[in-house]
């Protein structure tokens, strides 16, 4: 029952809680934090988040859209699993067990799903497959296969993290990521997450 209820809810905000945000929001038109406004440092915050892990999931293996051609809305990134990537999951991972799982489309957990357990797992960090996004029709015909989902609305420690954890999905991605974000970078015991809770 509860699950039922909180997509309605975690999205909808109280009406006591509208009211203080209705007299709230001419103060984001007002200088914030060295910006002219807290809706360009808000831009400004999450457009460098969003870089900050694409750079990691493309040094990682993973294909990402070009934010300079197209648009970048949201807080997430759908990164394309590349046939590297794809050779980089034990072939265990698409067999049965794993690949029963009743929550992926048509009882089947494929590549997305395969890649997000395996990350989850082995490599801390956990990621969304894509096939819920598509339709069962879609998802089982494998138009999801090749895409898993990434939020990037995280805390910088936490896709810092995630960035460091990436770099071992392929053999060269340590020497492929090394801006000076990334080297400050330190896996902490612990698992890392980037879809859902910080």
């Amino acid at each position: 029952p509860i699950h039922q209820l909180l997509p309605y809810v975690q999205f909808c905000a109280s009406t006591v809680i509208q009211e203080a945000l209705a007299r709230t929001l001419p103060r984001a038109d007002e200088p914030y934090e060295g910006y002219d406004s807290y809706y360009e440092y808000l831009n400004s915050t999450y457009r460098r988040k969003r870089d900050l892990l694409g750079r990691a999931l493309t040094a990682a293996g993973f294909a990402i859209q070009d934010y300079d051609a197209t648009p970048g809305g949201g807080f997430f990134i759908f990164a394309r699993i590349t046939p590297e990537l794809r050779a980089a999951i034990p072939a265990e991972r698409l067999e049965a067990p794993f690949a029963r799982n009743p929550a992926a489309p048509g009882g089947v957990a494929r590549l997305d799903w395969a890649l997000c357990q395996w990350m989850a797992e082995e490599k801390g960090v956990l990621c969304i497959p894509s096939s819920p996004f598509f339709s069962t029709e879609r998802a089982l015909e494998g138009a999801s296969d090749e895409f898993i989902r990434v939020a990037f609305c995280k805390e910088d420690e936490t896709i810092e993290r995630a960035a460091t954890a990436l770099m071992g999905l392929k053999g060269t991605a340590a020497e492929e990521c090394h801006d000076d974000e990334m080297d400050a970078a330190v896996v902490a015991d612990g698992e890392v997450v980037l879809n859902g809770s910080d």
